[in-house]
């Protein structure tokens, strides 16, 4: 029973941990509503300072190349995520940026054809920050020999392998279309902070229950 409650216990102050951050994370949002000057020698040297405020950086595509995230969905279409190398001005280190969702063609065949600008661009983004991918089976981004840019998930060590550039370790998300066909749809907050504090009462509760129902059994059969 103890190591029930335990757990119980700890799983609930998880999840008020995660409804505090979510909550800063949401005010850091809000104050922040213009975009702010990207500093690239200075901002990408400290990640953390970068999490939940939105950013104008301007840069240059890599014209050469670009991926497809797998997978995707947007109102119901099924479609791809556009994934680039773009280089800001005074700056040497790339950034791996997400432009949004472009819809599948009418076969898995047949991916979707993008040609990107090569003027100097301005993009607003934000950044994510920690670990790229969610949860995945694949064991590698790259899984069709055929069609190698079609990616199963991202990781910063798979970009910096496969360019042989310096690559900053956030990754960055547009917050405005770059391209009339393709659509950004991050969202930093996927589930609220009303929900982890609604967890974290249910793990609270089970706890209580854990050892409230146990004690009035013995205390029934004890009477008995």
């Amino acid at each position: 029973m103890g190591v029930v409650v335990c757990t119980c216990l700890a799983l609930s102050l998880w999840q008020w941990q995660r409804a505090a951050q979510k909550t800063h994370l949401i005010e850091k949002r809000q104050s922040d509503q213009s975009p702010l000057e990207l500093n690239a020698l200075a901002d990408l040297q400290n990640p953390s300072a970068l999490e939940g405020k939105l950013f104008r950086v301007r840069g240059y595509f890599d014209t050469s190349r670009f991926w497809l995230l797998d997978n995707q969905i947007l109102n119901g279409a099924p479609g791809y995520d556009v994934v680039t190398l773009f280089r800001p001005v005074y700056g040497e280190t790339w950034l791996v940026v997400n432009l949004g969702f472009i819809p599948a063609t009418h076969s898995r065949a047949v991916l979707p054809e993008i040609t990107l600008p090569s003027e100097l661009q301005t993009v607003d983004v934000e950044f994510k920050i920690g670990k790229w991918a969610g949860f995945t089976l694949a064991a590698q981004p790259d899984l069709n020999v055929t069609q190698p840019e079609l990616l199963q998930y991202l990781d910063h060590a798979f970009f910096v392998a496969q360019t042989r550039r310096p690559v900053a370790p956030a990754l960055a998300y547009a917050s405005r279309p770059v391209m009339s066909n393709i659509q950004p749809h991050y969202e930093a907050v996927v589930m609220g902070p009303e929900k982890h504090r609604a967890y974290a009462l249910q793990w609270l509760l089970l706890a209580v229950a854990a050892v409230v129902v146990p004690y009035f059994a013995y205390k029934r059969k004890n009477d008995e």
